[in-house]
């Protein structure tokens, strides 16, 4: 009883880990793209028409 509840718990932490790396490694490149994302925003420019209001009769 004792073993099986031993192998259940390192399982359990060596998954843990295995999810705390990868979440890293996926937040570094997250964190790159957005980078990326936002330099190519500064070189556009996106022209909008004008608001037009309308007159009251």
């Amino acid at each position: 009883m004792k073993k099986s509840l031993l192998a259940l718990v390192l399982i359990f932490i060596v998954c843990l880990l295995s999810v705390s790396c990868t979440t890293d490694s996926y937040d570094s490149d997250l964190e790159n793209n957005a980078t990326n994302v936002h330099a190519d925003d500064a070189t556009v420019t996106v022209e909008t028409d004008p608001i037009i209001i309308p007159k009251k009769d």
